[in-house]
């Protein structure tokens, strides 16, 4: 639970003192950056379950103040971590082609959830069925950027007058994205997914949905 105390009567340490925002001094970005691999970190060892603020603060070296000072709860903390992955699960792609474009957006997606992080990341879906909010979060980094970069995908294929899906784009990158995450999720409780074999199987899925 958030620290009920004002935070002018919490001790800060030494180390954070050169933190602390003084008038007119810009926020210490390097110290939040700190913190948000801090959570990365704890999330990887412990789960979303085991994420605490005062675990964030001893895995980044400083008080459970300052990341009070910052996030007051522990869901606001997680939010602003996972929007940091945004870029790593939908990176800028321009390869020339509508089909390279597509491969590369699956690859981008399989290389982040077969890292630790990632596998984390595929745990987090059975929270949004119980949290609309944990839900919407998950859909503005994983749905929306993905979204709009196929878009982005078919524009240019259409001024190459490029073949494009067959189907409605959505309902095939909604294939596309929910198979992997499935994969990524290993329901059936066998081994880790092979990244290797996954995007080789998606990519030839995508493939075969484009307008022959």
């Amino acid at each position: 639970m958030p620290h009920t105390l004002p935070l002018k009567n919490v001790h800060v340490p030494a180390r954070d003192r050169t933190a602390t925002r003084a008038p007119g001094r810009p926020v210490n970005l390097r110290l939040k950056d700190n913190i948000l691999a801090a959570i990365a970190r704890v999330l990887v060892e412990e789960g979303y379950q085991g994420l605490t603020i005062s675990r964030v603060a001893k895995a980044a070296g400083v008080s459970t103040a300052t990341v009070y000072r910052r996030w007051p709860t522990k869901q606001a903390m997680f939010f602003d971590a996972m929007r940091l992955w945004r870029d790593d699960l939908t990176p800028q792609i321009d390869t020339g082609s509508f089909a390279g474009d597509v491969d590369e957006l699956i690859a981008a997606r399989i290389r982040f959830l077969a890292t630790p992080l990632g596998r984390t990341y595929g745990t987090l879906l059975g929270e949004a069925v119980h949290d609309p909010e944990f839900g919407q979060v998950l859909w503005e980094v994983s749905v929306v950027p993905a979204r709009a970069q196929m878009a982005l995908f078919l524009e240019r294929a259409s001024r190459r007058g490029e073949k494009v899906f067959c189907q409605h784009p959505d309902t095939v990158l909604d294939m596309l994205l929910s198979t992997i995450h499935f994969r990524a999720m290993n329901l059936l409780g066998r081994e880790p997914m092979d990244a290797d074999s996954t995007l080789k199987e998606i990519r030839s899925l995508a493939r075969s949905l484009i307008a022959g």
